[in-house]
């Protein structure tokens, strides 16, 4: 979840993977994704699977948006992947395409203050991805973790800071992938060129942005 200034300004676009754009100062980022099935009745699928960002997944034959959002549920950074793809690996993706304008001078901001994520981005090279960027992190443990580093002792290390109060914000990320899925051609995905798609998304994801 990314919390912004409050201050108002020209509703930015959000980023994707093809293009870097604007959002607003932001203190704090949320990650999450969200699949997107193609329309039934579209054909052809099989030539274009291979680079137009649609894979099998236990949804189905689908795409998947990866995204960061801000405290108002806007999305900021937008990173599709077919949909057996997973969430994790898309971390870096996602962070490296926030861009927010300052309101003075200067180079926009590339680095949150804070990320919350769920366990789907829990992994030590992700934790060390974010410190190695000075970038603080909510991002709770699973259990087989913490037993492993239980059953090594000292050599498992520190258990990692975890708050509870600050990561029942991340739900904010969820509220902007409902807000993204009331658009229809989000949530069933028409085209098969991912490129249009990714445009149709961001779109949506602009139009959000003039609504709050």
């Amino acid at each position: 979840m990314v919390d912004s200034t409050g201050r108002r300004s020209s509703p930015p676009a959000p980023q994707s993977t093809a293009n870097c754009s604007s959002g607003r100062p932001s203190t704090r980022i949320n990650t999450a994704s969200s699949g997107s099935p193609p329309c039934t009745w579209s054909s052809g699928w099989r030539r274009w699977s291979g680079g137009e960002c649609l894979g099998r997944s236990r949804g189905g034959f689908t795409t998947k948006l990866h995204l960061a959002a801000d405290g108002r549920c806007r999305p900021l950074a937008l990173v599709p992947t077919p949909g057996h793809y997973g969430d994790g690996p898309q971390l870096e993706r996602v962070l490296d395409h926030v861009s927010v304008p300052r309101t003075g001078v200067g180079r926009p901001r590339t680095r949150p203050d804070h990320v919350l994520a769920d366990k789907a981005y829990t992994s030590r090279k992700k934790r060390r991805y974010l410190r190695r960027r000075g970038i603080s992190h909510t991002i709770p443990e699973r259990l087989d973790q913490q037993r492993h580093r239980r059953n090594r002792g000292s050599r498992g290390g520190r258990p990692t800071g975890f708050d509870n109060e600050r990561y029942k914000k991340r739900n904010t990320v969820e509220r902007a992938v409902n807000r993204l899925k009331g658009f229809r051609a989000v949530a069933t995905r028409y085209e098969k060129r991912a490129h249009i798609y990714l445009g149709t998304v961001t779109l949506a994801a602009l139009m959000i942005w003039l609504r709050t």
